[in-house]
């Protein structure tokens, strides 16, 4: 009863702090509102409505805007990277088209968010762990509540996958807690089981190939020995068992049967009209158009549709896929922007990755939770778009850059944290 009664005055006084508290409450609406797009989008907006208000007052005792970028240039530019891509090719190409910006310039954001976020106090920042928790259980109650055609929930692939992040979230942020009662573990607990009910209830297969990664994290998170053979082998051994008894679900066993029936259609037809047909034609079309403009791509928008268009009058497609992409995210960047668009999509990976990366062993597990958390988003959305779009989305957009500046910032705060306490003591 004493932690029943003493964590709501703690929660609430670390949410109630002045300066800060706009910035969390716009948090709060951004991820505890079940991936609501319109409060996604609006919350974005007013973030960067604050960060314009802060920029032209004095930033106080909190660090400069240089301040903040020289301590990870590259990670500024890697966020970056798509929208320098999408400007050099469209001068390339020699024609301006507005619409691909309003999704890719979400990401150029992150540095001013960075700069917002990182005045946050670790407290502050903390209270993040319920937001996201009570996320994931919006989200798995819509889905719950989706129509359904031959059984399986009608809901955007992105929706689910960014979902089932949630729920890695929801999980690892229990990492953030010095000594967590039991009610905190139960939400944080059902959190993570509502992430496992997404990604079972959706059927959405590019979830099931990220699954070990996602568990990898927790790994990594919650084991203070990770390297230690014991340790790898009681992983591996019940990554094996999760495995064996998920995938022998009906309706695991179902998809993978649908799929395999696919590859054996689209063997004798390949114009076929299935699921994995329709990718595979269309990663056939990308691959061409990149060998065909391999410098400067297709061409974003109605480019791309043209493009398409193309493919249909020469027979590489049976048939115009209205509004498609290629299904992949990686072919698609490169496909439409060419070589800048290839190197722009890998560093919007690799680059944070590599930064939350060198902490994923780190001997603070507050710290190693914020990295693996980090790890989980940019190593969840490239798997993600092995078979999907991701970028293509402002939704997306939004949670990726709006994520990977809140993690970095604890991450920040954390080391600043612990170096005043080495230099007190």
């Amino acid at each position: 009863m004493h932690y029943l009664t003493q964590t709501p005055m703690k929660f609430i006084s670390n949410l109630t702090n002045q300066k800060s508290l706009p910035v969390l409450l716009i948090l709060y609406a951004l991820f505890s509102a079940g991936l609501a797009a319109h409060l996604m989008n609006l919350s974005f907006f007013l973030l960067l409505v604050v960060v314009i208000a802060r920029l032209s007052v004095q930033p106080g005792a909190g660090a400069s805007f240089h301040q903040v970028y020289q301590s990870c240039k590259a990670l500024h530019w890697s966020m970056a990277a798509l929208l320098l891509a999408l400007i050099v090719t469209q001068i390339a190409h020699g024609y301006f088209d507005l619409s691909p910006y309003n999704p890719i310039a979400r990401l150029a954001t992150f540095g001013l968010l960075l700069w917002l976020l990182q005045d946050l106090t670790l407290p502050q920042l903390r209270t993040m762990q319920w937001a996201l928790i009570g996320g994931t259980v919006l989200c798995a109650i819509q889905l719950y509540l989706s129509p359904r055609v031959q059984n399986r929930p009608v809901i955007e692939a992105w929706y689910v996958e960014l979902a089932s992040l949630l729920g890695l979230l929801s999980v690892l942020s229990l990492g953030w807690n010095e000594r967590p009662g039991k009610l905190s573990v139960m939400l944080h607990a059902l959190g993570g089981l509502c992430g496992l009910y997404i990604a079972y209830l959706s059927q959405t297969r590019a979830i099931w190939i990220a699954l070990p990664l996602f568990f990898l994290t927790a790994y990594l998170t919650f084991v203070t020995t990770p390297l230690k053979r014991k340790n790898i082998v009681l992983f591996l051994t019940g990554l094996l068992l999760f495995g064996i008894v998920f995938f022998n679900t009906d309706v695991a066993r179902q998809r993978i049967q649908q799929a395999k029936q696919d590859v054996e259609i689209f063997t004798v037809n390949k114009n076929t009209d299935t699921s994995v047909g329709v990718r595979f034609q269309l990663w056939e079309a990308s691959w061409i158009m990149i060998q065909e403009h391999p410098f400067i791509g297709v061409g974003t928008g109605d480019h791309y549709k043209a493009a398409l268009m193309d493919m249909v009058n020469r027979r590489v497609l049976p048939t115009y896929y209205n509004g498609a992409h290629s299904h992949n995210e990686i072919l698609f960047s490169t496909a439409t922007m060419g070589i800048p668009g290839l190197i722009a999509i890998l560093l919007t990976y690799l680059v944070p990755g590599y930064y939350f990366g060198k902490y994923l062993l780190d001997p603070d597990r507050q710290t190693r939770a914020a990295a693996a958390m980090g790890i989980g988003v940019c190593g969840g959305y490239l798997l993600f778009g092995l078979v999907d779009v991701l970028f293509k989305y402002k939704e997306t957009e939004v949670l990726y850059c709006v994520s990977c500046a809140l993690l970095f910032a604890f991450i920040l705060n954390r080391k600043k944290q612990l170096d005043q306490t080495i230099a007190g003591s």
